[in-house]
């Protein structure tokens, strides 16, 4: 199941998430945020997520130590 929450009609709650779907679940706006839980995501997106993030540059160039 996957939660939701449309900026349009206010409505949120949880469904099965369709991921060709990209819209409010109620109203049918697209200006809708969805939430999976990891055991919804599919293994080869949690595959590239964890690739993506260990490949990613630092949010800074300042060594952890001058903050």
């Amino acid at each position: 199941m996957a939660r939701f929450r449309c900026r349009v009609c206010g409505r949120e709650g949880e469904f099965t998430y369709d991921p060709t779907r990209h819209e409010c679940p109620r109203c049918g706006s697209p200006n809708v945020q969805f939430a999976l839980g990891i055991d919804e995501m599919p293994e080869e997106l949690i595959d590239r997520i964890v690739q993506a993030l260990s490949q990613a540059e630092p949010l800074d160039d300042h060594p952890t130590d001058e903050d």
